[in-house]
């Protein structure tokens, strides 16, 4: 593929602002990580075995054809241990401080909740780009299961844009490598890589300094504006620090999944050049447990930023999250135990009830004109509950030259089985992740649904938790009551298709 120049994509760092080490130890709290440790002790995850890359903007100017600084000083007393190899070369002795500092909240020995890794791939942000295909246009492979972005670029004027989104999305759904993008910070808005691409999580900060709502990209009718941006947030005072708290998180779950391989996964792929990827460590799994498990409240110890009032007034999502914060901000701990309570089937393919935490992959889809349902029942066992459920799917794009890209079309929706009666749906036509937050009533019955009209089935990752909450804001009837007539028409419960 020709390479992109930075000049043309306009990449662009994020401003990092350092942080004392006080502050770096008390955000692992903040996010969940020591009641994780309390809870699991020396078996605690910390991304062991999990090969990651961290793409970086060149920190010095590169028009004049010098050599881009990228890399993180590999000498860093939090990369003990560690191998960080420069894919395309790194000038001898010269550092980016940005990417050392992100590094550190990556993987860094003290200062991560991802200590374990210790296979880093460090890229220029445009040498990355055009690791992605081949000259053919397929897809390349990669052993990274865990890309970092902490670099923004890119107007939603430039060329070559919709093709840079095409090929990320891309990766993400042929061959399961995550990526965790970040922001820019402040009210300025970029299309690359988390404000327009799908398949990515797109991270901002707890104080909700960052771009809100993803960028059109001029004459694509794709990426479009609208859609809910950011993914969820991480209590960090810029969003280059956000983005490896949260892609640290994922790859913890990715350890997890793949090390609980089929006790907590009913099935199984296997990638050329990537390996065996089990259920529980899927692209939209990860997402979906990291979503499902975001706290919607907080009350951090290492900065004042708080999420006290989400899905306010004129915050609220159609996709059922909330324009500021997306999910809400990274909890492990939360979504640890999403991934733990393993995969659970649907009624339709002979799933019993669900536990509190727990997930299911599959894939739904192909009985034209009719669509499809897969439903998921329990009963709320104590009062003061609320639901947490995200299902993600990915954007499908093709692996040859065209990368032609299909957008699917999914609901999730919640009865109140005790009162036959809807009381929570999501709905979008423009997002990739459909939410609830809901409170339940003690004793009822409950039934989640996933529904679709696509003639062609597709895959999907269904991630919840039943768990004591503040109670949530109610989701407006405006945003829910336009589906109730669709969702009475995909009664009918045909059996689903999944994958092996």
């Amino acid at each position: 593929m020709k390479r992109i120049a930075a000049s043309l994509i306009g990449l662009t760092l994020f401003h990092f602002l350092f942080l004392a080490p006080a502050a770096r130890a008390s955000y692992i709290t903040d996010i969940g990580n020591t009641a994780l440790q309390n809870e699991l002790g020396a078996a605690t995850p910390t991304g062991v075995g999990v090969r990651v890359a961290q793409v970086e903007a060149p920190i010095n100017d590169v028009s004049g054809g010098a050599a881009p600084i990228f890399m993180p000083d590999p000498s860093n007393g939090q990369f003990i241990g560690k191998t960080i190899t420069a894919i395309n070369g790194n000038p001898s002795g010269s550092f980016s401080d940005h990417a050392t500092s992100v590094g550190e909240l990556f993987y860094g020995t003290g200062s991560s909740i991802a200590p374990g890794v210790t296979q880093i791939d460090s890229y220029e942000a445009n040498s990355w780009i055009d690791s992605l295909s081949t000259v053919f246009g397929n897809a390349t492979t990669s052993p990274d299961r865990v890309a970092n972005h902490s670099w923004v670029g890119g107007s939603g004027t430039d060329t070559g844009i919709g093709t840079i989104l095409r090929l990320v999305d891309r990766q993400v759904t042929l061959n399961e490598y995550i990526q965790v993008v970040g922001l820019s910070n402040g009210a300025g808005n970029s299309p690359l890589l988390g404000g327009s691409a799908y398949n990515v999580i797109s991270v901002g900060r707890t104080d909700g300094i960052h771009q809100q709502g993803s960028v059109a990209v001029a004459g694509d009718s794709l990426y479009g504006a609208g859609r809910t941006v950011p993914t969820m947030v991480a209590p960090q005072n810029s969003t280059s620090g956000a983005t490896p708290v949260v892609a640290a998180a994922a790859a913890v779950l990715v350890q997890t999944g793949h090390e609980g391989g089929l006790t907590l996964s009913e099935g199984s792929t296997t990638i050329a050049g990537v390996g065996t990827i089990y259920n529980a460590e899927r692209s939209e799994t990860v997402k979906a447990a990291l979503m499902a498990g975001a706290d919607r409240q907080t009350a951090n110890t290492s900065t004042d930023a708080n999420i006290i009032d989400y899905r306010s007034a004129g915050h609220e999502t159609v996709n059922g999250l909330d324009s500021r914060y997306g999910a809400g901000q990274v909890n492990i701990d939360n979504s640890y135990r999403i991934l733990a309570g393993g995969e659970q089937r649907s009624v339709q393919n002979g799933g019993a009830d669900i536990t509190a935490f727990g997930f299911d992959y599959g894939a739904i889809g192909g009985l034209s004109g009719s669509g499809q349902t897969a439903s998921y029942v329990f009963n709320a066992a104590a009062s003061e509950l609320s639901l947490f459920a995200s299902l993600v799917w990915n954007l499908d794009v093709s692996n040859d030259n065209l990368m032609e890209a299909t957008l699917r079309n999914f609901d999730l929706s919640l009865f109140d089985v005790t009162t036959n009666s809807l009381v929570a749906t999501s709905a979008s036509l423009l997002d990739n992740t459909e939410n609830l937050y809901f409170k339940l009533l003690l004793g009822n019955r409950y039934e989640m649904r996933v529904t679709t009209n696509e003639s062609t089935s597709w895959d999907y990752a269904l991630a919840w938790r039943i768990d004591a909450s503040p109670s949530p804001i109610p989701i407006p009837p405006a945003a829910w009551l336009f589906a109730t007539g669709v969702i009475g028409l995909l009664l009918a419960r045909a059996a689903r298709a999944r994958h092996p």
